[in-house]
């Protein structure tokens, strides 16, 4: 179960220049990635307003279906990497592929928004829903490395890709908002014409960034055909196979040795969970406890806009302040924010008043800005983990440390969803109220208030602590870099500065002299 069968050296592929029509091509597939946690925005409305489920029931369909789906990043992720071994894979591709056959898996999940679904028929449609993100986004993201080596052409397909993605986050709740508010917020048929016509969108704009890339051939990423045939005449060995199997599981685990990547992914999952209880609590919040209509409250999920041209300066501030200070500035500003949210429910008899509605803006212009830095920060901290790793290993395992926080980041944002669902159930929650147009009991609408602010605000101030700790930055990236290119230069590791010992064992967690691959000395 190697990555791949041994053959030549892989390269790639030369004279293909990025033009600004394949980047924009390629971009439109992250329109789907961006848009993709949108979705799930209205989801658990509509299925406890218009399908009959209970909302512990629709929370524990999104949480045990994304926990299962959790698992299709790692299998997706391998194959990605090895279809050339077979002949469907040598034909179509191995990674366009994967994202053609994304296309027709998302046009069945309009099924979610169709009310008259048996509970485990909301259950195997929302499953698919979250595996044909696996699918499309897993082979999606490596394509840039493919289409070219050149810096420049990397750079474009990046930035422009994080313009649509980050356009997807606005447009979306905004074309929402215009359907709820034309069609009507109560008719289950808008929100199915709604979800729909984003979703048919989605398809479409996968099939254009499908059409719009290439890949390395098999030849190129160092597939040898007549050696992958001859492999396969060879008796099967189920042992092998086995044993294969584990390794990939071992190889996604041991990540876990490395001190600066535990750190990282705690408070990475802690912010973005937390931020997925935001998105779905948020028009239950909206709706009974600022007592605004659900058009409104989406509407204002659009002004998260206003954190795209933002980016270059988080870049500039995360470039001065490095990881640990920016993480401060960070989580001290959305937690300000969500007090703000709090202070806007506890005079919310005043929300037709001009002051009141000012406010609202304000506040909500201040969280969605350091909601974005949340997402922002851990993907710049990121491309350095590989660095420690490297240190550690030998070598460079980036996939294998992106397989394992996109499987971790699954089984958080699943025990999330269950979490409040059921905290919701347990606190009175009337799932006709919104329907009927009744007011929620005080204390299912205590209860929401509680997980919006609350709960968010204990999940980023665990993450904030854990960020006190963080070692890495700038600084100590390059002592580490430095030791790095000493060893791989043949330097000895019993001639280790003190100094720099001292760094590679606070950014690794184990002992300098478990570091780097042993060699006789």
């Amino acid at each position: 179960m190697s990555q791949q069968t041994a053959a030549p050296e892989a390269k790639a592929p030369q004279g293909r220049k990025i033009k600004l029509i394949n980047a924009i091509g390629y971009a439109f597939g992250d329109f789907y990635g961006g848009g993709f946690g949108q979705i799930a925005t209205f989801l658990t409305l509509f299925w406890t307003t218009f399908a009959g489920l209970k909302v512990a029931q629709a929370q524990s369909i999104v949480g045990i279906a994304t926990m299962l789906a959790a698992f299709s990043a790692l299998i997706f992720g391998t194959l990605s990497d090895n279809l050339y071994k077979w002949k469907i894979g040598r034909k179509f591709g191995r990674r366009r592929f994967l994202i053609l056959l994304g296309v027709p898996v998302l046009l069945v999940t309009i099924l979610m928004y169709v009310p008259g679904l048996p509970v485990w028929g909301y259950f195997v449609v929302y499953a698919l829903w979250i595996i044909a993100n696996q699918l499309i986004m897993t082979p999606y993201s490596v394509l840039p490395n493919e289409m070219t080596t050149d810096f420049n052409g990397r750079t474009m397909l990046s930035t422009t890709r994080m313009l649509f993605s980050g356009i997807s986050t606005a447009v979306i709740p905004l074309g929402a908002a215009a359907f709820l508010k034309a069609l009507g917020e109560k008719q289950s048929s808008s929100y199915t014409i709604a979800m729909g016509f984003f979703i048919v969108l989605f398809a479409v704009f996968v099939f254009i960034a499908y059409k719009s890339t290439w890949e390395l051939t098999p030849e190129e990423a160092g597939f040898d055909e007549a050696a992958i045939e001859a492999e396969k005449k060879e008796p099967f060995n189920f042992g092998k196979w086995l044993k294969g199997v584990g390794d990939i599981f071992v190889g996604y685990f041991s990540t876990l040795r490395n001190k600066t990547f535990r750190k990282h992914i705690l408070i990475y999952l802690l912010g973005q969970s937390f931020l997925d209880i935001f998105g779905q609590v948020w028009l239950f919040f909206v709706l009974y406890n600022l007592n605004k209509p659900v058009a409104f409250g989406t509407a204002l999920l659009g002004m998260a806009l206003i954190g795209e041209p933002l980016k270059p300066v988080f870049g500039w501030i995360f470039s001065k302040l490095g990881p640990r200070k920016m993480f401060s500035l960070n989580f001290a500003g959305a937690i300000l924010g969500l007090l703000g949210l709090w202070g806007l429910w506890q005079t919310a008899s005043q929300n037709n008043t001009a002051v009141w509605n000012t406010a609202l803006y304000v506040v909500m212009v201040w969280w969605l800005i350091f909601r974005a830095m949340t997402w922002f920060i851990p993907w710049n901290v990121f491309p350095f983990i590989p660095d420690v790793d490297m240190i550690m290993a030998g070598e460079n395992r980036g996939g294998l440390y992106i397989g394992f926080q996109q499987f971790a980041r699954k089984i958080t944002a699943g025990l999330s969803a269950m979490a409040w669902g059921w905290y919701l159930g347990a606190n009175g929650f009337v799932e006709t109220a919104f329907k009927a147009g009744k007011p929620q009991p005080e204390q299912a609408v205590n209860a929401i208030g509680t997980v919006l602010v609350w709960w968010i605000i204990a999940g980023l101030a665990v993450a904030w602590i854990i960020s006190f700790t963080m070692k890495l930055d700038k600084k100590t990236d390059a002592v580490l870099l430095a030791e790095i290119d000493r060893l791989k230069a043949g330097g000895k590791k019993k001639d280790v500065d003190p100094d720099t010992k001292k760094v590679v064992e606070q950014l690794t967690g184990i002992k300098y002299e478990q570091c780097w691959p042993q060699t006789t000395e």
